[in-house]
C-alpha cells in the first residue's frame, strides 16, 4: 500500500550519519540502544517508522495522506538545503530561514515520543470524565469536545499537535537568531529517535527568576544535528550565520561532548552514530 510506511524520523535526515566504511558504498548507521547498551548497524530505511503514523481515517474508512505529503515536501526542501547551501556556508535568504524553522517545527512536534505522551493526556482526561458525578459526566460525553477526544486525539493525535506546535511555534522561531555552527572532530555530532532539543538554561539556574520558559523565553536554545560535522542553533539573542570551530579544536573539544550528551538525554531509545563508538561519558546521569 503507497506510503503506509511514514517515518517519524526521516529517512533522508538520518542518511547524513551513514558510515562510509560499512557494505553498499556506506548504505548503514550505527544505532545505539539506551536499554540494553548495544550498538547494531542499520539501514535508515529501516529506522524510525510505523505504518500509518500520520495517516487519518475519513468516516469511510479511506486514509488521508495530505499530512504524510506536506512533511514529505518539507522534509525534501531542507534537505536540499541542508546539502547544497548549509555544507558550503552559502548565505541563507529568508525563504531558507523558514524552511529552516519548518523543518524544526515540525521535527520536533512528529516524533513517536511525543505521540505516545499525547494519547496518554488525552487517556488521562477521559479517565477524568469518567469520575465526575453520573450526571455532569454524561453531560461531557455529549459534547463535541469530548467525541473529538475519543475519536481524533486517542486514535491519531499527531496531526493535531502538529498543526498546533507549527502555529504556535513558527513565527517566534522564524525571529530568532539561526548559526549553524561546523565542527570536525571524530565521530562528530549524533542523533537520536527524538533529535531536536529545546533547551532553555534558564530552568536549570537557581539564580535567574523563573517567571516562563519555552517558548517566549529569552533564554530559549534550539538545537538541531544535522549533521555528524553541522548543527543549527536558534537563540533570540545568539549569534547568527556560519560558526567554524574546526579551527579552534580546544572550543571545539570543549563543545562536542557536552551536545553529545544533550542528544542521549533528550532521546528516547535509540541514539545514531556514523562510526561503531559510542563514549560513556555521553550516557552520564541519562535515563
Amino acid at each position: 500500500m503507497k506510503n503506509k510506511n511514514q517515518h517519524f524520523v526521516t529517512e533522508a535526515y538520518i542518511k547524513a550519519w551513514c558510515d562510509p566504511s560499512t557494505p553498499n558504498n556506506g548504505a548503514f548507521v550505527w544505532v545505539f540502544s539506551k536499554k540494553d547498551r548495544s550498538i547494531r548497524r542499520k539501514s535508515p530505511s529501516s529506522l524510525f517508522s510505523e505504518s500509518d503514523f500520520y495517516s487519518i481515517y475519513d468516516a469511510n474508512g479511506n486514509r488521508i495522506l495530505e499530512l504524510e505529503h506536506q512533511l514529505d515536501n518539507i522534509e525534501n526542501k531542507f534537505i536540499s538545503l541542508r546539502d547544497n547551501k548549509l555544507q558550503s556556508h552559502l548565505p541563507l535568504s529568508l525563504d531558507d530561514r523558514k524552511t529552516i524553522v519548518l523543518f524544526i517545527s515540525t521535527m520536533f512536534a512528529r516524533t513517536k515520543r511525543f505521540k505516545e505522551e499525547d494519547k496518554q493526556i488525552w487517556r488521562e482526561y477521559l479517565d477524568f470524565i469518567e469520575t465526575l458525578p453520573q450526571d455532569l459526566s454524561a453531560k461531557v460525553k455529549q459534547t463535541r469536545e469530548y467525541k473529538d477526544v475519543q475519536e481524533l486525539h486517542i486514535k491519531q493525535p499527531t496531526p493535531y499537535r502538529l498543526f498546533a506546535i507549527v502555529n504556535m511555534a513558527f513565527s517566534y522561531l522564524f525571529l530568532m537568531k539561526c548559526a549553524v555552527y561546523e565542527i570536525n572532530t571524530k565521530p562528530g555530532l549524533i542523533t537520536s529517535d527524538n533529535p531536536c532539543i529545546w533547551f532553555d538554561p534558564a530552568v536549570a539556574n537557581p539564580n535567574t527568576p523563573m517567571t516562563f520558559y519555552g517558548l517566549g523565553s529569552r533564554t530559549l536554545n534550539i538545537i538541531l544535528p544535522i549533521s555528524p560535522k553541522q548543527y543549527i542553533s536558534l537563540e533570540q539573542h545568539g549569534p547568527d550565520g556560519y560558526i567554524d570551530l574546526s579551527n579552534k579544536p580546544a572550543i571545539e573539544e570543549e563543545l562536542v561532548d557536552p551536545l553529545n550528551w544533550l542528544t542521549v538525554a533528550n532521546a528516547d531509545q535509540f541514539i545514531v552514530v556514523n562510526q561503531k563508538l559510542f563514549k560513556e561519558r555521553w550516557l552520564e546521569n541519562s535515563k
